[in-house]
């Protein structure tokens, strides 16, 4: 047999090609679908959880008759009243406060009896006006309230509660006092308070509400940033312009305003309400937040507008190190942080949770508070 004849002999058959076959479109949810509505389920978790912890009125659990009482105790006139050794409360809701020979040193009356609606970041901020016989204002003292301890004790030490000292009630009313940066939310809410207190003391009307060109610098920069991030993540030929997003995600929506979604945030406005006037953004960005990853499977808060998200990423872009595999940040496969959430939720409906600020790293970005 010649070399020829065996070379012939070696080549293999020519297999059939296989025709490729069309994928039918997946039934079901996909991966992404699936983790997209995982999140939204423990969101959804932690909402509930949060909610009936901090009472929601819900049919099974609503108690017949029940009002949410601001309490007025004998150390917050102690506060006003150096002197004070008792007091009594009329109809009128008028606290007459008493020195230890019985002699009348004062009176009080407490916003949460005539401006309870007003709310504040983390809901009411009531206060208690402390008077004399002429209705002269002799100081004020915060009551019971769900604000964070670190903006009230930084609203407290810029002495916003002193602005009306010596004052007549007249001349209370219409006082300009201007919100403290770094806690506008809560000293806007505790300024209004006091205000309709007064009106309503008084029977005044209030001068018509204006909205301070720092308010308004608020909503035109937070709105810009919240439209440039919708831009970058959906208009193609706005991707090169992500570093220059995230810039202005961190200094806006982080240090400058603290527009960000944090389990904090979420329980003051489930317990106590939304106030629209300085939230409108945040209220846009919350829902943006959840309908987006379901209907167009984009992370956007995540992946776009979290100010501690875009601060790592910036981070990762200068860092010298390499990056890291993060696995051992998992238990059998499961992220620490959703382990950390379920725990929390179950803390949260046992009744038995830390400061929810505390717990996050969200409140650093207000550095003239945490400092």
């Amino acid at each position: 047999m010649t070399t020829k004849e065996k070379q012939k002999k070696r080549i293999p058959p020519k297999r059939p090609v296989k025709k490729s076959k069309k994928k039918e479109p997946q039934k079901g949810l996909n991966s992404l679908q699936a983790y997209n509505l995982y999140r939204v389920v423990l969101i959804s978790l932690l909402v509930v959880a949060v909610g009936i912890s901090g009472g929601w009125k819900l049919p099974f659990l609503q108690q017949e008759g029940y009002t949410k009482k601001i309490v007025v105790t004998q150390s917050h006139l102690e506060e006003i009243f150096k002197k004070a050794k008792y007091f009594t409360v009329d109809d009128q809701k008028k606290y007459t406060v008493y020195n230890q020979y019985k002699d009348i040193i004062g009176y009080a009356i407490s916003t949460h009896d005539f401006a309870s609606h007003v709310r504040g970041f983390a809901g009411e901020v009531p206060v208690l006006i402390g008077f004399d016989n002429d209705s002269t204002i002799q100081g004020m003292q915060m009551l019971q309230h769900n604000e964070s301890g670190e903006y009230i004790e930084f609203i407290l030490d810029d002495k916003l509660l002193e602005k009306w000292n010596g004052m007549t009630f007249d001349r209370a009313l219409y006082n300009k006092v201007d919100a403290i940066t770094s806690a506008t939310e809560t000293s806007e809410a505790i300024i209004e308070t006091i205000q309709v207190t007064m009106s309503e003391v008084t029977g005044k009307e209030l001068e018509e509400k204006h909205y301070p060109w720092t308010l308004i610098l608020q909503w035109v920069l937070t709105s810009a940033t919240l439209l440039f991030g919708l831009l970058v993540c959906f208009y193609r030929p706005m991707k090169n312009y992500r570093t220059t997003m995230l810039i202005m995600v961190v200094i806006v929506m982080g240090f400058a305003y603290q527009k960000m979604i944090s389990i904090s945030f979420l329980h003051g406005w489930i317990v106590n309400g939304i106030s629209l006037d300085s939230n409108l953004v945040s209220v846009v960005l919350l829902g943006l937040s959840v309908l987006l990853p379901i209907t167009t499977k984009k992370q956007f808060y995540c992946h776009y507008m979290c100010p501690f998200g875009a601060a790592q990423e910036l981070a990762g872009k200068i860092s010298p190190f390499q990056k890291r595999n993060m696995n051992f940040l998992k238990i059998r496969s499961i992220p620490l942080q959703t382990v950390a959430t379920i725990v929390l939720i179950c803390c949260i409906f046992l009744g038995e949770y830390p400061e929810l600020s505390f717990i996050e790293p969200f409140p650093s970005f207000s550095f003239r508070v945490v400092s």
